[in-house]
């Protein structure tokens, strides 16, 4: 009988929020990708509805092995800790995957002068939209919550956006991900 190993389940996060200190601002989305480049987005229509969505967050996150971030160790995972704190939710939920911050990962295994997404992803020759960058999301997230359609689309397209080059970047650094971190078994 020949076994098999099993692969873990593995996603990239992205949040987008109204500030980048959770006790001035709320969330206003998150984004999940799956390495295959399915993509299910969070979205929080009202501020009232947050704690009903970080909650569908933090149980999708637990059901993962490892999780992949851009910047997730300074700014995404302590941003939804301190709203699921906040919000009287199990914000462990969010520790139970694997972290792997590719950012911090670049910084310490490449020598680029910057090591923003977009820097990186122009350094691999991967396309990144500018058209909403994540200093936009505060002012386009007000349009939305006065009905505008299109200005929460354009957030959601932000997010998918983010995620899918951070995913076409772990394909590039995959093979020396693996050669660091065996242990991940990706």
């Amino acid at each position: 009988m020949v076994s098999r190993r099993i692969r873990p389940r593995a996603c990239i996060l992205d949040i987008e929020a109204t500030s980048l200190d959770a006790d001035i601002g709320h969330l206003v989305g998150a984004g999940l990708m799956e390495l295959d480049g399915e993509f299910k987005w969070f979205y929080v229509k009202r501020p009232a509805d947050e704690v009903k969505i970080l909650k569908r967050i933090l149980k999708e996150v637990s059901t993962y092995h490892i999780m992949f971030t851009w910047n997730g160790k300074g700014f995404d995972i302590p941003f939804l800790i301190s709203r699921a704190i906040k919000l009287k939710l199990p914000a462990e939920e969010l520790l139970k995957p694997v972290h792997v911050d590719l950012a911090e990962f670049v910084r310490n295994n490449l020598r680029l002068h910057r090591s923003d997404l977009y820097h990186v992803a122009r350094f691999l020759g991967i396309k990144k939209d500018l058209k909403v960058e994540g200093f936009d999301i505060p002012s386009i997230y007000l349009k939305a919550l006065k009905g505008d359609k299109e200005a929460a689309k354009l957030i959601e397209a932000h997010c998918r956006d983010d995620l899918d080059v951070t995913r076409r970047i772990l394909r590039k650094l995959l093979p020396i991900i693996r050669a660091k971190q065996p242990e991940l078994i990706l």
